[in-house]
């Protein structure tokens, strides 16, 4: 299992465009169809770091990747049942976890919203406790605790938002160990893992459990203009 961090910067239109054209036509076209450029790079980046990443670790050629899609539109490496990744982005990050069995990564940042609201829809009672019990200054954040953590588990089980948020919950005790619980019974096939990434960003991972399996504590930082340039000279 290996988890891969880009921070997203800003490039000219001529690079975003050119690279566009190094990745499959239906990437391109949903590039193109946002209307915030910055939402085009960050999708942009999410394809070149995983095409790179793929390549790199099963040494065959970008042209030979092929990606569907489960009933659910979680993507997957067609002919490659032991590859399994996910990305995840969110204003200044760029996200991937790969591993050969089923895994989720998500990342926020953590910024001012209505929170309690959001809790109040989508939360379970006992993830509404563990947000209230902390002082007020520290809420958000762990709002985002919740909330990456959830989404992670969603993207690790690969059905979308056919799984709604209100049928599970996440508990995390006071040593910090997280499960999923769903009807009350906790769910001991997943193991998560939360990590700070860069000032007010929360970022969560949920993997499927196996014996003396653990989740690396190392998150792997790439630059993003190595990325650029190693991508486009191999293309």
């Amino acid at each position: 299992m290996r988890i891969y961090a880009v921070k997203s910067l800003d490039i000219c239109e001529d690079i975003l465009e050119n690279l566009s054209l190094l990745i499959s036509p239906e990437k391109r076209n949903r590039i193109k169809q946002f209307t915030h450029k910055q939402d085009k790079i960050r999708t942009l980046m999410g394809e070149l770091l995983i095409r790179t990443l793929l390549t790199e670790q099963l040494g065959i050629e970008n042209k030979y990747l092929t990606f569907e899609q489960n009933p659910y539109g979680k993507p997957y490496l067609k002919n490659f049942p032991n590859v399994n990744f996910n990305i995840s982005h969110s204003s200044g990050f760029v996200v991937c976890a790969i591993d050969a069995k089923p895994i989720g990564i998500d990342i926020e940042e953590v910024k001012p919203l209505d929170y309690e609201t959001i809790a109040d829809n989508f939360f379970s009672e006992s993830e509404l406790n563990y947000i209230f019990k902390h002082s007020l200054d520290l809420r958000l954040s762990k709002f985002f605790e919740i909330w990456t953590l959830k989404e992670s588990y969603i993207k690790c089980c690969g059905q979308g938002l056919s799984t709604r948020l209100q049928s599970f919950s996440i508990e995390i005790d006071q040593d910090e160990k997280i499960e999923v619980v769903i009807n009350n019974e906790p769910i001991k096939k997943y193991m998560f893992k939360m990590f700070g990434i860069g000032l007010n960003y929360q970022m969560a991972l949920c993997a499927t459990c196996s014996a003396n399996r653990k989740i690396p504590n190392e998150v792997i930082m790439l630059e993003q203009n190595s990325l650029i340039h190693n991508y486009s000279n191999s293309n």
